[in-house]
This record gives C-alpha cells, sequence and structure tokens, in this order.
C-alpha cells in the first residue's frame, strides 16, 4: 500500500483513539460533578446555598483541569510523534526538509488554547446554572441532570470534533508547510472514499490538482466547509482527507 494512505489510516486511526479517550475523561468528569453536587445544602430537595453556588465555580474548575484539561495535554503530546511520521511519509516522495521542532511546539500550544477555550466557556456555562439553580430554588434532581446533559451536549460534542479535526488540522499544516518548503507545485488529494465521504471530496479523491486550482475547487460553498485554507480544513468538519506533494 502506498506511504501516503497508509500514513492516512494511521492518523484516522490515532484520531479515532484520541476520541475513546476523551469520552472516557468526560465520563469521569460527570461523574466528578455529580459528586460535587452531592455536596450541596439543600432544603426538602432544592437548592437553596447561594454562597455554596458561588464557591462551587472554583471546584468545578478545578474539576475540568484534573479529567479534561489533562488528558488533552497528554494526547497533544503525541502530536510530535504524527509530526515525525508525517515527515517519514513525505520523504517516499522527495528529500525534505527538516521540520522545525518549534513549529510543532506552536501548533500544539495553539491546539490547547482551542480546547482551554472550550473547557473555560463550559466551566461558565455550569456556574451559571448551579447558582441561577439555588437562586430559584430548582431541584437537586432537575439540576444535576441539566449539568450532565452540559457535559455531554455540550463540552462532549464540541471537544470531540475539535480533537478530530484538531490532530487532522495539525497533520495537513505539517505536510504543507514541508512541502512548500520542498518547492511543490502539484497536490494529490486523498484519503478514504466510502459512504462518508463528502460530495466535494469524492469530486476530487485521487486527483492531483495545482495549488491555482484547488484554490478555484474550494472556492465554493457546501454542507460541512470550514473557513480556512483548503490544505488545512480539506473537506470540512470531520473531514478525514488531505494533500501531498506530487514532484
Amino acid at each position: 500500500m502506498a506511504a501516503d494512505t497508509d500514513h492516512a489510516r494511521a492518523v484516522i486511526a490515532r484520531a479515532e483513539r484520541h476520541q475513546r479517550r476523551l469520552a472516557q475523561a468526560l465520563a469521569e468528569l460527570d461523574q466528578e460533578i455529580v459528586q460535587l453536587m452531592s455536596g450541596a445544602p439543600l432544603r426538602d430537595g432544592q437548592l437553596f446555598d447561594l454562597e455554596w453556588a458561588v464557591n462551587a465555580r472554583t471546584e468545578l474548575a478545578g474539576l475540568v483541569r484534573e479529567k479534561y484539561l489533562t488528558e488533552i495535554d497528554d494526547i497533544l503530546r503525541e502530536y510530535a510523534t504524527v509530526a515525525a511520521e508525517a515527515q517519514a511519509m513525505l520523504g517516499n516522495y522527495t528529500a525534505f526538509t527538516q521540520l522545525d521542532s518549534a513549529v510543532v511546539r506552536q501548533l500544539q500550544q495553539l491546539t490547547f488554547n482551542g480546547f482551554e477555550a472550550l473547557g473555560e466557556e463550559f466551566i461558565e456555562e455550569v456556574a451559571t446554572q448551579v447558582y441561577k439553580n439555588t437562586l430559584t430554588g430548582a431541584s437537586f434532581a432537575d439540576s444535576v441532570a441539566q449539568i450532565r446533559n452540559s457535559v455531554d451536549a455540550d463540552l462532549g460534542r464540541y471537544a470531540q470534533v475539535a480533537l478530530h479535526d484538531g490532530l487532522m488540522d495539525f497533520d495537513r499544516s505539517i505536510t504543507m508547510n514541508m512541502s512548500l518548503e520542498a518547492g511543490a507545485e502539484r497536490f494529490k488529494y486523498y484519503g478514504p472514499d466510502d459512504s462518508k465521504t463528502r460530495p466535494h471530496c469524492d469530486k476530487y479523491v485521487g486527483k492531483t490538482l495545482t495549488i491555482a486550482e484547488i484554490q478555484e475547487a474550494w472556492s465554493g460553498e457546501w454542507s460541512g466547509k470550514r473557513s480556512g485554507s483548503p490544505f488545512v480544513v480539506a473537506g470540512g468538519y470531520n473531514c478525514r482527507h488531505r494533500f501531498r506533494p506530487v514532484f
């Protein structure tokens, strides 16, 4: 099998492992938040202590750092391995300059910042929910159900997509950086061609295009498209495709 296809499959498999790890971390976060809520003072099964509600934010932030951001940081440390694998793959097609390790570190930090922002948004949302529920005397059961839904529907849903796209974007960015350094002008679009493939990607999978042709082809609109360079975002959200140079 071609080196580019092998690399693509390896990156996709790694992204899926990352999503499973995050799902486990979020499940643990969910349980820890329920445990935190179980310590809330109740009056007839209802929240009432506003001082506890305010202080709960600090504890919630600690749980998000411990369960969510620690796992994200550990996952992003694997990006250095992904970069090395991308460099090795590209070496099958031409002689490439060495990848600048500072570029890898910067991309890791930028990706982490995005996940950190998601975590902060989640903390503010849940802390606000807890305070409002306490202010209005909401039932403990309803409050816990509401917060657990936030873990799954808000933080979980967005972080899972961001985790997949973050790794794919990193791999594509590294590949493009080294390709341009090597003087590439033409690129092959490759990756899975199955039932999950968007019509836009299906149209170009396996084809070789110039930079100008790619810019023109990606100027249109389609479902799931993301803003950004086509060499970074490819077909859009959850896209599994990428470009590699052709010499």
